[in-house]
């Protein structure tokens, strides 16, 4: 059997795009046994559960352990890494820094088509996140709109129009959007972050314009459209229309397709 430790709730993004979304196409149970078996797999996703890991792999169970974010230099994830029989990442920037297995983010779509509103710019993310548009300067002619928690105007300095984030509302909020933006800095914390954001705008039918962070890069790449959305002086922002192309190349990233992925490892260990 496979069990599933997630790091939170549907709500939290992270563990709906690696876990919600992908446990029904899986034969697994997201909880803990009392007790594990030789044939057992036990995902860990993210949470630094050292003593379930030690106990599932006294009883002879396999632990995998998913980390989709850069802490692996805090001492508890650390040790997880460390003990885990396989590392899985959600991108190929992190698979190579931590030698770990690569098993992209799921899309995160719920169906919404683009009905857009001329020169409205869409954002979404943790309020925190907003200090990302603090570096960049975008042409007068848009508005930001900022589907996100309510403390974003702890972080964002600049005007922007906002929407309370929620599951049933965030992808209805962004299709009326032009196209949506996602600038990072070029760090490493920020250089190590997934594509799904960028999957859900393609899949909604919206052009999506980014920092050329790697798997931003791939994924354009992979599309078929290069470097046209990549941006790079923020001020000279232009929306060039939306390639068909993107949207093909989003929806082989639905759960079931990636579910196939963490089969494939989980049958492998």
């Amino acid at each position: 059997m496979i069990y599933i430790i997630p790091w939170g709730d549907i709500n939290i993004a992270s563990s709906r795009l690696r876990v919600y979304n992908i446990q029904p196409f899986l034969n697994s149970i997201i909880g803990i046994p009392e007790k594990y078996s030789s044939n057992d797999v036990l995902v860990i996703q993210k949470t630094p559960q050292i003593e379930e890991l030690r106990k599932a792999k006294r009883q002879g169970a396999k632990v995998v352990y998913d980390i989709d974010d850069y802490y692996w230099k805090r001492p508890e994830f650390k040790v997880m890494i460390d003990e885990a029989d396989l590392i899985t990442v959600d991108s190929e920037y992190k698979a190579k820094l931590l030698n770990a297995t690569c098993i992209p983010d799921s899309l995160d779509w719920d169906g919404s088509e683009a009905n857009p509103e001329k020169n409205i710019i869409g954002w979404t993310g943790y309020g925190n996140n907003s200090v990302y548009l603090n570096d960049i300067t975008i042409p007068k002619k848009y508005s930001l709109r900022l589907i996100t928690s309510p403390d974003w105007m702890r972080h964002y300095k600049g005007k922007a129009q906002s929407r309370p984030w929620s599951l049933e509302m965030v992808d209805k909020y962004l299709a009326e959007c032009e196209f949506t933006i996602y600038p990072l800095p070029e760090r490493e914390f920020e250089q190590s972050k997934g594509m799904h954001k960028l999957l859900k705008s393609w899949a909604i039918g919206l052009p999506c314009y980014t920092s050329p962070m790697p798997d931003y890069v791939k994924a354009m790449k992979e599309a078929g459209v290069g470097k046209k959305y990549l941006v790079k002086d923020w001020s000279k922002l232009n929306n060039i229309g939306f390639d068909s192309k993107c949207k093909e190349y989003a929806m082989e990233y639905e759960a079931e397709e990636i579910a196939k992925q963490w089969k494939k490892i989980l049958n492998s260990i």
